[in-house]
């Protein structure tokens, strides 16, 4: 979902700022603190990764300012989502692909944004449980990876307890519209805008080629079972590793009720464009 917000307010932002370790991100705070502060913005919070965060604030922040790369961007999201704060992404890391905009880019957008002249983006999480307990939303993607490197995980899949397929793999990746341009694309899977509502379910170098990336509607139940004789899977969320799952158990994945927002404030095609073009690059060497 995109909502247009070109509502004109008098008030200058009130901000939490979610700072990388990275000592890019320090040096440009610096930078941003005087000036932000000089405009009249609010700064609430300065949060460094780890950080005990004032719940509070973050609840009645107008956004939340993002310093750093993509691991930053999925740090915030899971502490921001529950209370429907907007996050706004500076690129201070590597690759960047959740954030919106480059350092100078950012200050060349400071009046657009007291303005209100921004698009909110709301995208979909993926929740997942078992029949004993429940995952965090992914904003991302969920792994089932092999336990057991250099041996591969069997897995049977099932769309809305229907029987789809089965495969011998590494593992599988189960992947939002914004989290496709992550590890699902790298293992083969197809680029989708974050405007759909869409699970992507991309298997890692599958045995035999035996099963193509898929792209479904986000209201399915995916419901993959750990196949007995082959080894264990572990669970990873957005790169953490949660928990295991062993033979003849089962885990579940569906759109979580809490949803994740960005704000945008370039074009629509922004986002895809980059992945695109770094893609070409790489090809190009």
């Amino acid at each position: 979902m995109n909502l247009e917000r070109e509502d004109f307010n008098c008030e200058k932002p009130k901000i939490v700022i979610f700072v990388s370790p990275r000592e890019e991100a320090r040096v440009y705070l610096g930078k941003i603190n005087e000036i932000l502060r000089s405009r009249g913005w609010q700064i609430l919070q300065i949060v460094n990764v780890g950080d005990s965060i004032d719940k509070h604030l973050l609840s009645i922040c107008d956004f939340a300012l993002v310093l750093g790369g993509d691991g930053t961007m999925l740090y915030a999201s899971r502490e921001v989502s529950k209370y429907g704060t907007p996050i706004l992404g500076v690129n201070l890391g590597r690759m960047g692909l959740l954030t919106e905009l480059s350092p100078d880019e950012f200050l060349l957008s400071l009046e657009k944004i007291e303005l209100g002249k921004y698009s909110i983006s709301e995208v979909l999480k993926i929740a997942a449980r078992t029949p004993k307990k429940c995952y965090q939303p992914a904003l991302n993607e969920y792994t089932l990876m092999t336990s057991k490197p250099g041996k591969v995980v069997g897995l049977q899949i099932f769309v809305n307890e229907g029987f789809l397929t089965e495969v011998l793999c590494d593992g599988l990746i189960i992947s939002t519209p914004v989290g496709s341009t992550s590890y699902a694309l790298s293992a083969g899977g197809p680029i989708v805008s974050e405007y759909l509502k869409a699970m992507v379910i991309v298997p890692i170098a599958p045995l035999y080629r035996g099963m193509a990336p898929l792209v479904l509607p986000s209201n399915c139940i995916v419901k993959v079972k750990v196949k007995p004789g082959w080894a264990d899977a572990y669970v990873v969320a957005d790169g953490q590793v949660l928990d295991k799952i062993v033979a003849s158990e089962h885990i579940e994945f569906t759109e979580a009720e809490e949803k994740a927002k960005f704000i945008r404030v370039q074009d629509p095609l922004n986002r895809v464009r980059k992945v695109v073009n770094i893609t070409n690059l790489s090809y190009r060497g």
